[in-house]
């Protein structure tokens, strides 16, 4: 998705060690792309940062590519050498997970198309461009104070030179900013923004830019039609909890303990139907492996075993919503704020179900979306609700529908039942799955037992799919209820 990262300055640095142990040098390529124009440059460093062993060369480039250091300095990288003076990789590991982000740009070859039990597409491609993209972290207050340049609310950007290869700073507050301007005034040698001697930007402030590459990559995509008035907010909560949540599921089922699946939220995009529009969402794991490792290909044909592995990793107690042994992070540390795993049980479990079902390989270019649009415009939240909806409506039950309920009749709601009959206390919750297990009701049979002893004393009846073929048997059960 470029409009994402559409006007911003990125910058490619692609290093490599050049000469042999005894000769030390290093070369790297800058790249700076607008809209306009490509420039390349090539900056050569060499002893000038005494260049004497491989971890110098890493250092100097880590402190480059984080941001972490005055030019010429490895800076605050010591937080990331151990005591044997060697780069801690773990720690760098994390500080790039927690910065870099990817973006897929849906141009690699359809391998397969999987239909799921929710009803959802689900796309295997390979070869597939995915750009990775790391902006730095957001810009502070003495940044914004002081208006230093930067990409975004959310990327400060670097501020690397592309002459001299030197990284930049901005002047600050007090005396030895002070004193900086004044000898770059007096020509004393000291340039204002850190430009190497000679460089043809002297003088220049700098400009943020981001670094970036580009990789192939195989890409499992799963694709989902959303209600019309989903907001940007229950959106995230919803995709970074399922993605993260059935990232972790495969991991688990296949035994990963490295960052070779990853997983990116797209953002939401419309469509034009015969019907008029239509808003989707899709959530995108991604091998970046050379030639891909096959643990995608694997999950698209056992997405059931990989849901059901994820109930199992979230059957654990004392979370209420996420916490670091079942969805948190340090890579996804941007995102805890969304990360809430009962938000997303009753898609795991219906997920969980059954196989997925393979569609010809041009079936699911025109996926039909209907089934959720008259779920949506009908008020209810999926179409196996609406299809409890005809039922109601077929024998004369009256219903509301998407009712927000509390325990007490005059307190906050907790909850939002499916359907509540009309002029009774009795609500309706229709779970999405033909089972219960573990963790995933825990949350909902405290809210529900909540409901039940409070001073409203709702009367609650969960359904599911299995339901459905007894349609008599529903009927009887509420009517005995509703005249109760």
């Amino acid at each position: 998705h470029n409009k994402e990262i559409e006007g911003c300055q990125h910058l490619f640095l692609v290093g490599h060690y050049k000469s042999p142990p005894g000769s030390p040098s290093t070369e790297f390529q800058v790249v700076t792309t607008t809209s306009s124009a490509v420039q390349r440059e090539k900056c050569q460093s060499q002893a000038g940062i005494g260049l004497g062993n491989r971890d110098v060369v890493l250092r100097h480039l880590y402190a480059i590519a984080f941001g972490l250091s005055e030019p010429g300095l490895a800076g605050r990288m010591a937080e990331y050498i151990d005591i044997q003076g060697r780069i801690d990789q773990d720690k760098v590991d994390e500080l790039i997970a927690t910065l870099v982000g990817c973006h897929p740009q849906r141009d690699g070859r359809i391998r397969s198309r999987l239909r799921l039990p929710t009803g959802w597409a689900a796309v295997l491609s390979e070869e597939e461009s995915v750009r990775w993209v790391n902006e730095w972290k957001p810009p502070t207050e003495l940044d914004r104070r002081l208006g230093r340049p930067c990409l975004h609310d959310a990327g400060r950007g670097f501020y690397l030179c592309p002459s001299c290869g030197r990284l930049l700073s901005v002047p600050g507050e007090g005396s030895a900013a002070n004193k900086r301007r004044k000898k770059a005034r007096k020509g004393r040698g000291t340039e204002l923004y850190g430009h190497a001697a000679g460089c043809e930007r002297a003088g220049e402030p700098p400009r943020p830019a981001a670094i970036t590459t580009m990789t192939p990559a195989t890409t499992l995509r799963i694709e989902v039609t959303l209600p019309s008035d989903l907001d940007e907010g229950d959106y995230r909560r919803w995709g970074y909890s399922l993605g993260y949540a059935l990232r972790t599921g495969l991991r688990g089922l296949y035994m990963l303990d490295g960052p070779e699946i990853e997983f990116h939220l797209e953002p939401i995009w419309e469509d034009k139907i015969e019907q008029g529009r239509r808003r989707r969402g899709a959530l995108t794991f991604i091998d970046a492996a050379v030639g891909g490792s096959g643990f995608l290909d694997r999950a698209a044909a056992e997405f059931h075993l990989v849901a059901a592995r994820t109930i199992e990793h979230l059957d654990h107690s004392n979370c209420a919503s996420a916490c670091y042994r079942c969805l948190k992070s340090y890579q996804n540390q941007r995102h805890h704020e969304y990360l809430s795993w009962p938000h997303v049980m009753p898609d795991l479990e219906a997920l969980a179900m059954t196989p997925p079902k393979s569609l010809p390989a041009k079936l699911g270019d025109t996926d039909d979306p209907q089934p959720w649009l008259e779920a949506y415009d009908a008020g209810v939240g999926s179409p196996l609700e609406l299809k409890f909806l005809r039922l109601f409506e077929k024998h004369g039950i009256q219903v509301e529908k998407q009712v927000p309920v509390g325990p007490d009749p005059d307190g906050p709601p907790i909850s939002q039942a499916d359907f509540r009959v009309v002029g009774t206390n009795l609500l309706m919750y229709v779970d999405g799955a033909t089972f219960h297990k573990g963790a995933r009701l825990r949350r909902d049979r405290a809210i529900r037992q909540a409901l039940r002893e409070g001073r409203a004393a709702w009367r609650i009846v969960e359904l599911t799919a299995r339901d459905l073929r007894a349609p008599e048997r529903i009927v009887r059960c509420l009517t005995h209820r509703e005249k109760a």
